[in-house]
């Protein structure tokens, strides 16, 4: 690489409680308070099943999730990485289109679709929340496939570690996913994501913190890659 300069089934717990969200968007998103049931999902446990009925929507409230699915050639890809705040199920239809796994230990808050929608026929602001929700969804989909289509592995790392900085505290970040769940997330295979971990820190661009935590140290640089592709 050039120097970065240069450029089976298994049935969760349940327990009923009310939650306070975060506010974003307070008005919608506090409605489903009265709704929610708390789940707890291990790590590499099954929340749902591709296929399986979509019944529920979920709310990562602490720890990390992976949405994965197999593709035809029996390689692994992983669509997106859930982490405290996100929302999980609003786009499927009838059946969840990929399986859902906690990569740590979690914690999520479940509602039932069909008290969502009932509650969204007496209550328009869910509506309008849950389709805001779904419309930030979809831009960051379309900003993956322009990820995976037109950049480097470097140029890949690097906007990764950006988005999971910008939604953590912009300095740490951490990453409990292990390199092949990084690959299979980038369309990288798992030798030239640590490459390309390896290089960064050579380059002082991050700094290990820990086993799954690093620190970026020059954030211009990652910066600089992403704006190359």
């Amino acid at each position: 690489m050039p120097p970065v300069a240069a450029l089976h089934r298994h049935h969760p717990a349940v327990s009923p409680i009310a939650v306070t969200f975060r506010p974003a968007p307070i008005d919608g998103i506090a409605m489903l308070d009265r709704i929610g049931t708390v789940v707890t999902i291990g790590r590499e446990e099954p929340l749902f099943y591709e296929g399986d009925g979509a019944e529920c929507y979920y709310k990562v409230v602490k720890g990390v999730m992976r949405g994965c699915t197999l593709l035809a050639d029996g390689r692994r890809h992983i669509g997106d990485f859930f982490l405290a705040g996100d929302f999980i199920g609003l786009d499927a239809d009838k059946t969840y289109p990929f399986t859902v796994e906690g990569v740590t230990d979690a914690t999520l808050i479940r509602y039932s679709r069909r008290k969502v929608d009932a509650l969204a026929a007496q209550e328009p602001q869910i509506t309008k929340c849950l389709v805001g929700l779904m419309r930030n969804g979809l831009s960051s989909a379309r900003q993956r496939m322009a990820l995976l289509g037109h950049m480097t592995a470097m140029e890949r790392i690097a906007s990764f570690l950006l988005d999971l900085a910008d939604r953590g505290d912009n300095a740490r970040v951490a990453l409990p996913m292990t390199r092949t769940d990084i690959g299979d997330y980038l369309g990288l295979t798992m030798e030239t994501v640590s490459r390309a971990f390896c290089q960064l820190k050579s380059e002082h661009v991050i700094q290990q913190q820990g086993v799954h935590e690093v620190a970026i140290t020059d954030r211009s640089a990652l910066e600089e890659l992403t704006k190359a592709a």
